[in-house]
């Protein structure tokens, strides 16, 4: 595949204002003659190979240039300026986090969009087989090309919303530096790359080797650092919010019926003094500020290697190889660990929650008016109290550190070349495989918790009593109630009153964990292509053949405290272990029908795939068909129609038994619920108490976010969608330097997996009646949500479409500086989404419409739980004098509303916002350069939004920190040296 000149991508107006320019912005590719004689290109989409960029299908390309003049070294910050990418795994994910990127088009998920380097499959990260964005070699990048719409005839399955394809520099030859140095206005959070690429041809340009390495680190940010993330709050759907945060407090919280009155204080609940007085517990004055200890940007350090050779031993044989390294670790940081009766306890059958636990009445930890008060409570007269509803937070334990560790590597063996006849071939091998250590500290073991808290008097004979022994020292010596705790060195543990854990009872609770991660997939495919096999009058018929065979692989061990779910802090998780093999079969064919005829031009292109699955899916057929017309030179119009598939990852298939946090509210503790409203009868008839019902206590904050239970599902069928795309193509010869398309696109997928999801589940519970629903919710004594189960489900569907608009105009300005030609670029890219509506399950009146709208509901039917603006642009202008380029972007996204009408949250509507980036590059020397870049130039802050309202999305941060700027104003300095 010969490298594109500049010549050539300004004639096929990829980048039409590529003239010297250090940054050309993304835009849609449209035709153009090759220059005579030039050779075919293969165009990410289709492996026919053309004279020019030309396809039916939208495709946006970003060069390498717009890479060093953003001023961001990781690849994400630059793809998700595009308005066809939605918000996704970036620096600023801690929890969830992992320190991996991905990419999310169209806002149908990450696993719905194939990313492909030079092509072909790259390595996943983990068993949700995805790949991580670190992975890929920046410093090799030539372009990245983004089509959107389904490319599964083409490629294989999880391109339904499209193809992301890094092309990497092929024939590189010198010796390349590279460095960059960004830090915040504020100070903070550094982030510095260098890397070195180095090649060289040899025997008269046969052959070629090329080395690159790179090494980056970024420090971390502390939500404390940001005025906007410091302090957690709580959303009193009033439109009014309070100064708030989790119920599980350092002071330790309880709530036992009866309590409070008899300690005549108000309310229901109560925490500890240091003393072991009781005090009357209110969320808006005493819940736990979890934000300032958590990271608002996570600690990366990268180290990454890759090679490429090839060599030409003949016209019909080019061996090539392709390798990779990458050594990726990160941390990420939560609060210290809550304990409460919600806390995930157990795995299989056996999972549920932590439950109540025992509090014994004459505790020394206690003051005499609260074991008074206990002691009245102790009906039974065993000496103990049961607690149904408790939260504590072990900050004797420190915080919850999560530290990965994770390598992969990836080779990929093959061999090209012509076999006369016009037919070519290429066939290779790639073998990629991840590994994660994962470590954890900061968890607790949760029958220490309830062995340490379980307490009982010793006398001097070895005697056992709750009750004081007459004659002894303080009525004995307090230990652990149970005779095996004790054996196994139980320490009773003080966590009624901040600071009064002591070291040994933190010894006792404290564990660590590790999570092990491994994934390998292989690939082996050929292709034999011919792009002229013979001529209808208008052209070369162009064709494909192929044949691919697949395997996926993959597994997480966790240790036994987290397989057995014995832990508090992370989350628990059985393990997870499986795969499945692929075999395909493909075909394409590109069709020219007429030529400057009546019409310029007109022809016709198609795609077919038959693969067979190794497990449910078995058989499934992929095909596309698609036709371009030019009517005038300069005027032309595209259209597509494919049917795409998705299979089942190793995840959705075999996932153990985990647990997940959707940060959903109880419809049944919300105020004004009555227990003769109809909201009210179904509350009780799904367990609540009627004294509870419209009881705020019911979603008291430890439980606002109730842990669902999920798993895989090995009876999985694939994932289908129709997606149809028409469009037209402007390059009118009246205004030289200009062009537009303007593409409308609508995706359709049915069998859609996912997990019900717990705004889900209540919507279909109380709002719809649906028993099922019902039985996936299990409660406490009080009322409270304490497990919810949801298994991955082939049951849901989601129907979206839009438009999107590419405007390009480069023009000479009419006076020289330096003997030099300044030169103005302009380039537009924006989308306009007209309807993203997912349904939970097909057949059920549930219809979550998400387009211009975030919220509870929303969160939880877009994949990455992330608004879906109505409108987002992107507009860049670049000044080119010769050795000097300024650049402007305008980044755009559109306002959104809560998707919730009947609750009034504090924040109804997030604003529009408006980010602008400011970019200077100069050409020192010939062989030196100089960028400087500032992002969000004004210092935007971002929305303010209660996770109660976005599912837990904001929870670290009071914002949505996947799609708005949440680190606030950053500068950047950069070099090259090359020779």
């Amino acid at each position: 595949m010969k490298k594109l000149s500049k010549t050539a991508l300004l004639r096929a107006g990829v980048a039409p204002f590529i003239v010297g320019a250090m940054l050309p912005a993304a835009a849609f590719a449209q035709g153009g003659a090759a220059d005579e004689g030039e050779a075919t290109i293969i165009v990410t989409g289709s492996r026919i190979a053309r004279p020019d960029l030309d396809q039916a299908s939208p495709i946006a390309v970003v060069s390498a240039e717009q890479f060093a003049l953003k001023g961001q070294t990781n690849v994400e910050s630059v793809l998700n300026d595009l308005p066809q990418v939605m918000g996704s795994s970036t620096g600023t994910s801690n929890n969830p986090g992992g320190g991996i990127a991905t990419v999310d088009l169209r806002g149908l998920g990450t696993s719905r969009t194939l990313v492909l380097v030079n092509g072909r499959r790259y390595m996943s990260y983990d068993v949700n087989q995805v790949v991580d964005l670190n992975t890929i070699p920046q410093a090799l990048i030539e372009r990245v090309d983004v089509v959107t719409g389904g490319r599964s005839a083409v490629y294989g399955s999880d391109a339904i919303a499209g193809v992301v394809n890094f092309v990497l520099k092929r024939d590189f030859e010198g010796i390349e530096l590279n460095s960059t140095y960004e830090l915040s206005s504020r100070g903070d959070g550094a982030r510095w790359d260098i890397n070195g690429t180095i090649g060289a041809n040899f025997d008269d340009n046969r052959g070629n080797v090329t080395l690159s390495l790179d090494y980056y680190k970024r420090k971390a940010i502390f939500a404390s650092k940001r005025s906007w993330s410091r302090d957690s709050f709580n959303d009193n759907q009033d439109g009014t919010f309070s100064p708030g945060g989790s119920g599980s407090i350092p002071e330790g919280r309880i709530q036992v019926p009866g309590l409070n009155a008899a300690l005549g204080l108000p309310g229901s609940a109560i925490f500890f003094n240091p003393d072991g007085s009781p005090s009357a517990y209110d969320s808006s004055a005493n819940a736990y500020n979890t934000n300032p200890a958590n990271y608002l940007q996570v600690p990366q350090e990268r180290f990454l290697i890759s090679a490429r050779a090839q060599y030409e031993v003949s016209s019909i044989f080019k061996p090539y190889m392709e390798a990779q390294y990458v050594n990726n670790r990160v941390d990420n940081l939560l609060a210290a660990t809550p304990l409460g009766n919600s806390t995930p306890f157990g795995t299989g059958v056996n999972a549920g929650s932590l439950g109540a636990f025992d509090i014994q009445a004459n505790s020394p930890y206690f003051s005499p008016e609260l074991q008074a008060a206990l002691n009245g409570l102790d009906t039974d007269g065993d000496g103990y109290v049961s607690v149904p509803a408790y939260g504590f937070r072990t900050l004797g334990l420190g915080g919850r550190l999560n530290q990965d560790d994770r390598s992969a590597f990836r080779i990929v063996v093959g061999a090209e070349g012509d076999l006369g006849a016009g037919w070519s071939y290429d066939g290779y091998y790639m073998y990629a495989r991840t590994k994660n250590s994962q470590r954890q500290t900061g968890n607790v073991a949760l029958t220490n918790f309830l062995a340490a808290t379980r307490t009982a008097f010793q006398d001097s004979a070895g005697n056992i009593s709750p009750f004081p022994f007459a004659g002894e020292p303080n009525g004995g010596t307090l230990v652990c109630s149970s005779a095996d705790a004790r054996q196994a060195g139980c320490a009773p543990a003080n966590l009624f009153g901040e600071g009064n854990l002591s070291s040994d009872a933190a010894a006792y609770l404290g564990i660590g964990a590790t999570n092990l991660e491994e994934y390998t997939t292989q690939v082996a495919s050929v292709a034999f292509t011919n792009s002229s096999l013979f001529d209808l009058g208008a052209g070369g018929v162009g064709v494909a053949l192929g044949a691919e065979w697949r395997s996926e692989r993959g597994s997480t061990t966790p240790d036994t405290f987290l397989a057995s779910g014995n832990v508090g802090g992370f989350n628990p998780g059985a393990p997870t272990s499986g795969g499945y093999s692929v075999r395909e079969f493909f075909g394409e064919v590109n069709v020219p029908l007429l030529a400057d005829t009546f019409v310029k031009r007109f022809e016709v292109n198609g795609a077919a795939r038959f693969t067979h699955y190794s497990n449910a899916p078995g058989n499934v057929f992929t095909w596309a068909a698609g036709a371009q017309l030019e009517v005038v030179k300069g005027i032309g119009f595209r259209g597509q129609f494919q049917r795409a598939i998705r299979g089942p990852s190793v995840n959705e298939l075999y996932l153990g038994q985990t647990v997940s946090f959707d940060g959903q509210s109880d419809p049944c503790g919300n105020a004004g619920v009555t227990p003769t409203s109809a909201l009210g009868q179904a509350c009780i008839a799904n367990g609540v108490p009627a004294q509870y019902v419209g009881d705020p206590n019911t979603n008291d904050s430890n439980l606002v976010n109730p842990p669902s239970f999920q798993s895989g599902n090995a009876d999985l069928r694939e994932e289908k969608s129709k997606t149809f795309t028409v469009g037209a193509v402007l390059t009118p010869g009246l205004l030289p330097g200009f062009s537009a398309t303007i593409d409308y696109y609508k995706i359709k997928i049915t069998g859609f997996i996912s997990p019900y999801g717990q705004g889900n589940i209540f919507a279909g519970c109380f709002d719809q009646g649906i028993q099922s629903f019902c039985d996936l919710v299990s409660r406490n004594s009080l009322g409270q949500v304490e497990r919810i189960v949801d298994q991955n489900q082939n049951s849901g569907g989601l129907k979206t479409d839009g438009l999107d608009i590419s405007l390009g105009y480069t023009t000479p300005l009419p006076f020289t500086i330096a003997g030099d030609e300044p030169k103005l670029s302009l380039n537009f890219n924006g989308t306009r989404v007209f309807k993203y509506d997912f349904t939970p399950v097909v057949g059920v009146p549930i219809v979550n419409e998400c387009v211009g709208k975030f919220g509870v509901a929303c969160s939880t039917s877009v994949p990455s739980g992330q608004p879906i603006p109505k409108w987002r642009h992107s507009l860049r202008t670049t000044l080119d004098f010769g050795k000097i380029t300024t650049s402007v972007q305008w980044r755009y996204t559109g306002g959104v509303r809560d998707d919730d009408p009947n609750t009034i949250y504090a924040v109804e509507k997030i604003k529009a916002f408006n980010y602008f980036d400011l970019a200077l590059a100069a050409d020192i020397t010939d062989n030196f350069s100089l960028t400087g870049t500032v992002s969000n130039l004004f210092d935007k802050r971002p929305p303010f939004v209660i996770s109660q309202q976005t599912g837990g999305n904001g929870e670290q941060s009071n914002t949505l920190p996947s799609t708005y700027d949440v680190l606030g104003r950053y500068l950047s300095i950069s070099a090259k040296l090359r020779f």
